[in-house]
């Protein structure tokens, strides 16, 4: 069992122990030479501080910001599946942040590429963010509102389509780990993912609204 699905079983406070020991044990075991003049790095200050032992230049551990989002049209939500994932789990559009982005542009951006959809300008709302160190990410979660427009399913993705605020709802009760099993209904990222916490936003915000199921 790899760190991901054993953290999912995991409280809290080991799972981001061994996540964040993972992440730096990532980043030495990639980043052994410096990036200005290419001599060797010693680390320092319990291994979060590398020094290059030519130039004398400090490195840093790199943090890679990406976006995560709940798009909804009314009561459905967009949600796309990868081809390497179980045959029921389906998740939100996620991607990363690109130099002279802001984040509601990266929001923007990868929901058109991965699905064809445009989000409406101005309604990307931010929620929540969650270290995702598998090797080095920080996920921060959104809400948007987008078009209605018939999801195609990019490079990225398998497949891409509207779900009813019905079938998402089933889709959370789901047994998570049973995802790779037959069955009727989709089955929703597990708990340890901020993915499963922005969708419960989003139905929240759904239920608050009493917009139509």
């Amino acid at each position: 069992m790899d760190l991901r699905q054993a953290a999912a079983h995991w409280p809290a406070w080991q799972a981001s122990l061994f996540a964040q020991a993972r992440a730096l044990q990532h980043w030495h075991q990639r980043h052994r030479h410096c990036s200005a003049c290419g001599a060797s790095l010693e680390f320092r200050r319990a291994g979060w501080l590398g020094v290059c032992t030519g130039c004398n230049s400090e490195h840093y551990p790199r943090t890679d910001q990406a976006v995560i989002v709940a798009v909804g049209n009314g009561g459905r939500l967009l949600l796309g599946r990868q081809a390497s994932w179980p045959k029921r789990r389906w998740s939100l559009v996620a991607g990363f942040v690109e130099p002279g982005e802001t984040l509601e542009q990266t929001v923007a951006r990868e929901v058109l590429e991965e699905t064809g959809v445009r989000v409406r300008a101005g309604s990307a709302r931010y929620l929540a963010s969650q270290p995702w160190p598998f090797p080095g990410s920080l996920m921060l979660g959104f809400i948007a509102e987008a078009e209605a427009d018939e999801p195609v399913a990019g490079d990225e993705l398998e497949q891409a389509r509207w779900f009813s605020a019905a079938e998402v709802r089933a889709g959370i009760d789901a047994d998570w780990t049973r995802a790779h099993e037959d069955g009727e209904g989709i089955v929703l990222a597990p708990p340890i993912s901020i993915a499963r916490h922005v969708i419960r936003a989003w139905l929240a915000a759904h239920d608050a609204t009493g917009a139509s199921k």
